[in-house]
């Protein structure tokens, strides 16, 4: 024996001699004294913790069924993955969950992007839990995700040892897109599944320089399957012929890599019992423990929530000498999950006090705790602390605090945290680049994000963006008006060589569209089906936005010219295309074009809507065709699929206005009430203003007071503004004066339209006096006339006030001094529109 060999023998022997006196010393203690208290004592939780997670959980959902209704809107695809995390912790299922997502982008299109862009996020966090149902939804809305997270989540099923999901993912795949790295995770499996055959299928499938991929564990469990089944020869044929040498000779590094692997297997599936089961075997076997293994089994007993199993062996940890800056981190991940702030902070301090230093991932802990918890004033502390220490924040750290901000954040953190990304030492990564983005979109800090894009345009990092990113960061901009910014991303996007994706392409139509720049559109659109691999891309939803555009501008003949090439591309139309062109055809007073496109909705069997009954009926009492409009609403009700709703009548009435039939118009009335729909304020200014045109001001006042009083009807200020027009056409000045009174004294607000219609009636009837009354009625000062709670103004002041000064120029120079002195018409040079605001909320009602 030599010398070394002698001594450690030795060594261990007074080892063995110490445990064994140790040993009957404790048995003697237990005999005399009782077995102690095991563990630490435990603490009355406090409250607040207990329920923050799981409440947080449910705000969540309750938000997400209201995204589903259009009532609320989520931050990209950070609040869709929030969404997804809230589904896990109040236990809903893969399906549910998959079910969740069908319905929210039934009701909500816009999410598609958010949603190509999750499965990033989801493998960044290790989500993967949570990819199948994504990857499911998208692939059934022909939308498959890159074939590298598929790959991503085969890697990590495999780590799971979720044999069954690694061929489930396989199967969601054509054979021809699988890569090598695929192939040889589903040989692993195969291996471990004891399917040799399929096993040597997938090396054959591998080229002969893959010997890196297939790690050599997963080499000796092939192997060791082809010897229990004497095929050895035939598979490691193959494994030679890759380039890989099995190594057939185990020694306890190897059994303690192997429980180790099976350790977090085992935990992410959260089956403790196994994972403490597999910690105990090793122990039992004899195998020289190292920290190592027993923080791995500590990370175990944190990621499964079992805190005070975490404490018991941090305790026996403590006592093998086994504790160093791991153990205490895991530790402090588990007081932190558990609400326990307090506990942990302790703990940092008592690290402390043993010499060991907190380091980065400490302090991303407490950090990420506090973003959790927003607490900002907290989070910002721990920020300074790490800074105090000597330590710099890093990527991690720095993706963390971008998680913080939201559109109520102080203007302070946003600079603060870009402030700490440009002292970060290392060099940023496409995850933080993107998170960056994503940050400023949910904030709306577009000024911020141009400059960051400004920044780092020149850098390379633009390379590695996705085109679901381009997409996100052109539909913000183009939300926001920022045409520069939407030109620049696609040219960036094209120069970079960046594939778009439909949803890409549509972002960019959609952007061009809405300010105003649909010809540049349709050439986008057009430029896009020059290249073979983006023709396909060119759907039903990119043409129908750009009819959409051409649509609000009333360009018929672009509409027209664009539902054309629809046709000669072979782009199928729906319903939505179809309604698009009706409402163009309606509002161009182009009719007869309308007819053909109903012909050729029924050609190509795409059935009408509600909607496409009413803006055909809308269409054609605008051109003042109300028999037609009277048919298409007969023909609809004997077709029986559609009730009329309160749009079809009003917009029925609204034609018998403009033909001032009036007997019809009631008719109309009597059959809309008797179908149970209750009339609306708007309802009530149409019959106003038809009534006033037929002289009956009697019969629309009366019409206002029982419509009110039947349908509970609190009449508005479009009401009260047809009421008082009215009474000037019937020359009834004193009775628009008590219409004025009645609805201040109701507490309805006039606005600038209101006070003009009125003032100018007032000229009309040859009251120019009372008219200067109203006048400083509207802007709160003295006047004879009740006014409402606050200023108003009066549109188009200064074409009145000249006709005021036709009869009363001095009354009028009175009232302009007057008005000048609170800062109204500095310069009464020529006719003014004073106001505005209110114009635009009624062009808006």
């Amino acid at each position: 024996m030599s010398f070394l060999s002698s001594t450690a023998f030795e060594a261990i022997s007074l080892v063995w001699m110490e445990l064994a006196m140790f040993a009957v010393a404790a048995v003697v203690y237990v005999a005399v004294v009782g077995l102690p208290q095991v563990g630490p004592k435990k603490r009355a939780k406090k409250p607040g913790y207990e329920d923050s997670a799981s409440n947080e959980a449910e705000e969540t959902y309750k938000k997400w069924q209201q995204v589903k209704k259009g009532k609320a809107e989520l931050s990209g695809a950070t609040g869709l993955y929030l969404v997804l995390t809230s589904m896990r912790q109040l236990k809903k299922s893969p399906s549910e969950i998959e079910s969740e997502l069908r319905s929210g982008l039934d009701a909500a299109k816009h999410l598609l992007p958010d949603l190509e862009a999750l499965p990033a996020t989801l493998l960044r966090d290790d989500a993967v839990d949570l990819l199948p149902p994504v990857l499911q939804v998208l692939q059934d809305v022909g939308k498959r995700a890159e074939v590298t997270v598929y790959a991503s989540l085969m890697a990590a099923q495999l780590r799971r040892r979720d044999f069954a999901g690694v061929n489930l993912t396989a199967s969601k795949l054509p054979e021809d897109v699988l890569t090598p790295k695929m192939h040889a995770i589903l040989a692993t499996t195969a291996a471990h599944r004891q399917k040799l055959d399929d096993a040597l299928r997938y090396l054959q499938l591998l080229p002969s320089d893959a010997g890196r991929i297939l790690t050599p564990s997963a080499a000796a469990q092939i192997m060791s399957l082809a010897q229990r089944e004497q095929r050895a020869p035939e598979i490691l044929e193959e494994l030679l012929r890759i380039g890989v040498q099995p190594q057939e000779k185990t020694d306890s590094n190897a059994e303690l890599q192997r429980a180790v692997t099976t350790i977090k297997a085992y935990v992410k599936n959260k089956d403790l019992p196994s994972a403490t089961a597999t910690f105990n075997r090793l122990k039992k076997n004899g195998v020289v423990m190292r920290p190592q293994v027993y923080n791995c089994f500590l990370d175990a007993c944190v990621q499964c929530n079992d805190i005070e199993a975490s404490l018991l062996l941090f305790e026996e940890m403590k006592q093998l000498g086994f504790v160093d800056v791991v153990s205490y981190n895991t530790l402090l991940k588990g007081y932190l999950a558990a609400g326990r702030m307090t506990d942990a902070r302790d703990l940092v301090q008592q690290m402390s006090s043993r010499g060991l230093s907190a380091n980065k991932v400490t302090y991303n802990e407490l950090l990420n705790a506090k973003v959790a918890a927003r607490d900002r004033v907290g989070m910002w502390r721990i920020v300074e602390e790490m800074l105090s220490a000597g330590l710099k924040a890093n990527l991690i750290t720095c993706s963390i605090l971008l998680k913080s901000l939201t559109q109520h954040s102080a203007e302070s953190d946003l600079a603060r945290v870009l402030k700490l990304i440009n002292s970060v030492e290392e060099p940023i990564d496409e995850v933080l680049f993107s998170s960056i983005i994503e940050a400023c979109i949910r904030i709306k800090k577009l000024e911020t994000l141009s400059d960051f894009i400004e920044h780092y345009k020149t850098k390379g990092l633009f390379k590695n963006i996705s085109a679901p990113v381009y997409g996100a960061m052109i539909k913000a901009f183009g939300e926001a008006g920022h045409l520069h910014q939407v030109r620049e991303l696609w040219a960036q996007l094209q120069r970079h060589n960046v594939k778009p994706t439909a949803i890409t392409i549509g972002c960019v139509v959609e952007a061009l569209v809405i300010n105003k720049q649909g010809e540049e559109a349709w050439q986008l659109v057009q430029d896009q089906l020059q290249y073979p691999d983006r023709k396909s891309m060119i759907n039903t939803v990119v043409y129908s936005t750009v009819l959409k555009g051409f649509a609000v501008s009333k360009r018929i003949d672009k509409v027209l010219a664009v539902y054309k090439e629809m046709r000669n591309n072979g782009i199928a139309c729906n319903t939505i295309t179809y309604n698009t062109m009706l409402d163009a055809c309606a509002k161009c007073g182009c009719m007869e074009k309308a007819s053909m496109l109903l012909e050729d909705m029924r050609e190509t069997s795409i059935d009408p809507d509600i909607i496409t009954y009413s803006t055909i009926i809308k269409g054609y009492c605008l051109a003042g065709d109300v028999e037609r409009a009277f048919s298409v609403l007969e023909e609809m009700k004997r077709d029986g699929h559609f009730t009329p709703d309160e749009i079809m009548y009003n917009s029925i009435l609204d034609g018998c206005t403009k033909q001032r039939n009036v007997s019809e118009a009631l008719r109309v009335l009597e059959e809309m009430k008797a179908s149970g729909i209750k009339p609306s304020n708007y309802t009530l200014s149409i019959l106003v203003k038809l009534l006033g045109n037929a002289r009956r001001l009697g019969q629309a006042m009366q019409m206002v007071e029982d419509l009110s009083e039947q349908h509970g009807l609190k009449p508005n200020i479009q009401v009260y503004t047809c009421l008082i027009h009215a009474c000037f056409q019937n020359r009834r000045f004193e009775r628009a004066l008590g219409v004025y009174e009645t609805m201040i004294k109701e507490g309805c607000h006039a606005d600038e339209k209101f006070y003009a219609v009125l003032a100018r009636g007032c000229v009309q009837l040859h009251q120019p006096l009372k008219a200067v009354e109203v006048i400083k009625a509207a802007y709160r000062l003295q006047s004879s006339l009740p006014h409402g709670p606050r200023v108003v103004g009066v549109e188009g002041l200064e074409e009145i006030l000249l006709k005021i000064s036709k009869d009363e120029p001095a009354a009028a120079d009175a009232l302009r001094s007057e008005l000048g002195g609170r800062g109204v018409g500095k310069s009464w040079h020529g006719p003014k529109v004073m106001g505005g605001p209110s114009r635009q909320r009624r062009r808006d009602a």
